[in-house]
């Protein structure tokens, strides 16, 4: 059995690249329900988020790290992903990075723990996490393999979280671009600013625009609902999404965070608002992947485009003074814990395999002798059936014994392997079929 991650991310991938490849919920879904119909895939959760698109997988494979198993996973994998973001699969390929077994639980861990986000310490990629394995489950390619991984994967992040305040020792993507659109248009509170979506970002975006006391916030979202939940928390305004155009007209600041497929200002847009206004719109935050602003409006007169791409070495530079090896050292030791802890599970499955294929030899041929000789007293067989199972229990310990410690040592799988291969189910219409020595494989 194998366990694999695969994918990109900021690290090792362009913006460019991760914007092509940016997966909408319902990519996500046609992706999910592609691999619950691959025998090659028992059990797979998608991460898809701005900055990342992630598979992790649990293969039937039986070798550990067997490369036909990661092969062929990742075949599948860069075909439906190029297919759905419309990227070339031979450069989607080269940035592509496959993770087995520990090294994969160890990423996870990593990555829920906001470790390996654009900013260190991001507080929302575990809501993330949680979400990508929902809707796996949801769609049902969810195995307790992935259950328990993903399960304890939350907990990690939490622990991470509590232990080392980590999140609160990290400035916010948010904050990180408000500072740079401070640098560029003077102090916020004089601005009138609008907010384009009202999720995670969005929100954040509102919250933060209004503990600076701008004058005036307006929230635009496509579904009016949560924009004037939102809008009731702040006490700010909002609009309708065909409101946008004359709400752009009023604005001196947007903020966009949206996650359309494509970009909800145009350079039309900019352009009529400022037309209607001459200096209204001084500056845009884009915070989307995929872009919500069209990168055109950066040449018109007197307007700043602040996105992710210009923010990323800003992002860097605060990420290098968040202190983060107490949170590496819970990750290595939950890593080393989950391993522990399957690696036994593993041997105990295998120890009742054994068990289970010596009392049935045990049972076979106890019943062949007394067959044979019939006229034994009920006190002598039930002798013998004992006597016959204590020899098998005595035969079976020192391997009990040894395999519980060996599962937990440096390659003790591949004995654990070797008894499920030994003594695990047999293939269906084979089950109890005598070997060479007339007992059961």
């Amino acid at each position: 059995m194998t366990l694999l991650s695969m994918g990109t991310s900021h690290h090792l991938a362009p913006l460019a690249l991760l914007e092509a490849t940016a997966l909408t919920t319902p990519d996500v879904i046609r992706l999910l329900d592609r691999f619950a119909d691959s025998p090659a895939v028992p059990e797979a959760v998608l991460l898809a988020t701005c900055n990342r698109t992630e598979l992790y997988v649990h293969t039937d494979a039986d070798a550990a790290d067997d490369p036909d198993a990661a092969d062929t996973v990742l075949a599948l994998f860069v075909a439906a992903l190029a297919q759905a973001g419309g990227a070339d699969p031979a450069e989607l390929r080269s940035m592509l990075c496959v993770r087995r077994q520990r090294e994969a639980v160890e990423h996870l861990f990593t990555v829920v723990s906001g470790l390996d986000s654009l900013l260190i310490g991001d507080q929302q990629i575990r809501g993330q996490v949680r979400a990508a394995y929902q809707l796996a489950d949801e769609r049902g390619t969810v195995g307790p393999v992935l259950h328990g991984l993903f399960q304890r994967a939350l907990r990690v992040g939490k622990r991470v979280e509590n232990e080392t305040r980590i999140g609160a020792a990290a400035s916010c993507l948010v904050t990180v671009a408000l500072e740079a659109a401070a640098r560029l248009a003077g102090p916020l509170e004089r601005h009138r600013a609008l907010v384009l979506g009202s999720g995670n970002l969005g929100s954040l975006s509102a919250v933060a625009l209004h503990r600076a006391g701008l004058s005036e916030i307006t929230v635009v979202n496509r579904t009016a609902r949560t924009a004037e939940r939102l809008a009731r928390e702040l006490g700010v305004h909002t609009a309708t999404w065909p409101q946008l155009p004359q709400a752009l007209r009023r604005a001196d600041l947007v903020v966009s965070a949206t996650g359309a497929r494509n970009p909800v200002l145009t350079r039309e847009l900019v352009v009529d608002a400022l037309t209607a206004r001459p200096g209204g719109v001084k500056v845009l935050i884009d915070l989307a992947l995929p872009r919500d602003i069209d990168p055109a409006v950066a040449t018109l007169p007197g307007v700043q485009l602040i996105d992710l791409v210009g923010l990323e070495t800003r992002l860097k530079e605060v990420s290098r003074r968040v202190p983060i090896a107490e949170a590496h050292r819970i990750v290595a030791a939950e890593t080393g814990a989950y391993q522990t802890e399957r690696h036994r599970d593993a041997a105990t499955g295998a120890i009742v395999a054994m068990r289970r294929s010596a009392m049935a030899v045990v049972d076979e041929e106890v019943d062949r002798l007394l067959h044979r000789v019939p006229t034994l007293p009920g006190q002598v067989r039930g002798e013998v059936e004992r006597t016959a199972r204590r020899i098998a229990s005595k035969l079976i310990h020192r391997p009990t014994v040894r395999l519980r410690e060996m599962a937990t040592e440096t390659g003790g799988h591949t004995y654990v392997e070797v008894l499920h291969d030994l003594f695990g189910p047999e293939p269906a219409g084979t089950a109890g079929a005598p070997n060479s020595n007339g007992g059961e494989r």
